[in-house]
């Protein structure tokens, strides 16, 4: 082969290898085309659409309620005891009974307790005795005393002799004291059968009050043994047509809690039946339980029918604040905040972020300032409208406001999607 041979040959080889990269690149051009055509400018066609989702503004009363559980309680109760140590020989009274003030209502072996007043009573007549004869002994001494004083001044002190006058003066004095002592000791005779006798006394336990009995905590032949805690026999309630409800106030809605607001309630005895109560005292001591404060609120209830027993569970319901003929709006309106408004057409690819959640929040964040900015739409614009918050009872808040009527739409959410 001679070399122009090798040379046309070679510029053969180079002519086809350009057409193949010229055919590659004309293909690789009308793929580059059409899928910028399909994702690019087809895409620039759809537009981005915001549907907004309203809620009409309602006139009418709110109340804001704060919810609890408590206890029943008598308004007036009391524990009946005993000071003295014994057996219970008597009981005369049982659950439920009514009775009155004085009434006895147990008694103990009173033997033993006899058996002392009887000893003190001896005791004293003998006490009585010796100061009566203490009496005479001194009115004797006395006498021969005085005998001996005038002889002794008659006699220019010759007689009686020093020692003889002397001994008369002891006797004197000695007689004066020994009634002093024997007067003592009638008192403290007198003390003795006194105790001896309160003691007999308080082996009859009587009620202190008129009421009912709600405890009795005591059986037949008990004994009972006296300490600094007298031992607690009965309960007795003075009224269960008054009573006291026992409500644990949580610390974030004790602020709100005052005197002789109105309380309603039910009990799982009457679960269809609601019962009234005022407000009568917060209580200033916390108290704590696992970690959460609470604060005890005693309510007045009216319990003339009797329904109402003392221990029951109560589901308490408090109106703390009320509103009165006002606008009520959905509390998501409060929340509410539009997302940014795009209706323009993209000619870029580009990654949508997801929406950030709004926060829930709680009731209380939604009032914190007295003007909140609601939206609405006009002229299919959102636009934003400051109003007066007033009350919120965690669903729905009442606002003042002069540019917003009963039935007007209020924006409460949105949502998005692309459209052609």
């Amino acid at each position: 082969m001679t070399n122009s041979q090798l040379k046309q040959d070679l510029e053969n080889l180079s002519s086809k290898n350009l057409k193949k990269i010229y055919i590659i690149l004309l293909i690789l051009f009308v793929v580059s085309g059409l899928f910028i055509y399909y994702f690019m400018i087809d895409n620039s066609n759809k537009t981005k659409t915001i549907e907004y989702i309203t809620n009409k503004i309602k006139k009418g009363n709110l109340s804001v309620i704060v919810s609890a559980t408590g206890n029943l309680n008598p308004t007036n109760s009391v524990e009946i005891g005993i000071e003295v140590s014994g057996t219970i020989k008597e009981i005369y009274v049982d659950f439920n009974d009514e009775v009155k003030v004085g009434q006895v209502l147990a008694m103990l072996d009173t033997r033993k307790l006899q058996t002392e007043v009887d000893g003190q009573t001896a005791a004293l007549a003998i006490a009585k005795a010796n100061l009566k004869q203490s009496e005479v002994n001194l009115k004797n001494k006395k006498l021969v005393y005085e005998r001996n004083v005038k002889m002794f001044e008659s006699s220019g002190g010759k007689y009686p002799s020093v020692n003889k006058f002397d001994e008369a003066k002891f006797d004197y004095e000695d007689a004066a004291s020994t009634l002093e002592g024997s007067k003592a000791k009638v008192e403290q005779a007198l003390f003795n059968l006194k105790t001896a006798q309160q003691n007999l006394d308080k082996a009859f336990v009587k009620s202190s009050i008129n009421g009912i009995v709600l405890n009795r905590a005591v059986e037949v032949g008990q004994t009972l043994a006296a300490s600094m805690n007298a031992p607690k026999l009965f309960t007795l309630a003075k009224d269960l047509t008054q009573m006291d409800l026992i409500v644990s106030i949580d610390e974030a809605d004790v602020s709100d809690i005052k005197k002789d607001l109105d309380v309603t309630f039910t009990v799982d005895a009457y679960p269809n039946e609601n019962f009234n109560g005022k407000i009568k005292q917060v209580r200033l001591n916390p108290v704590t339980t696992n970690g959460v404060v609470t604060y005890e609120t005693v309510v007045s209830v009216n319990n003339e029918k009797l329904l109402l027993k003392p221990g029951m569970t109560a589901n308490v319901k408090i109106v703390t604040k009320q509103s009165v003929d006002k606008l009520i709006i959905p509390n998501l309106a409060l929340r509410f905040k539009p997302k940014e408004e795009v209706e323009q057409k993209t000619t870029t690819m580009s990654f949508v972020q997801p929406p950030m959640p709004q926060g829930k929040g709680t009731t209380k964040d939604l009032v914190k300032k007295e003007f909140n900015p609601i939206w609405i739409l006009e002229n299919n614009k959102t636009k934003s409208i400051m109003v007066k918050v007033l009350e919120t009872d965690g669903k729905s808040t009442t606002i003042e406001s002069n540019e917003l009527k009963p039935d007007d739409e209020v924006i409460i959410s949105q949502r998005s999607g692309d459209a052609k």
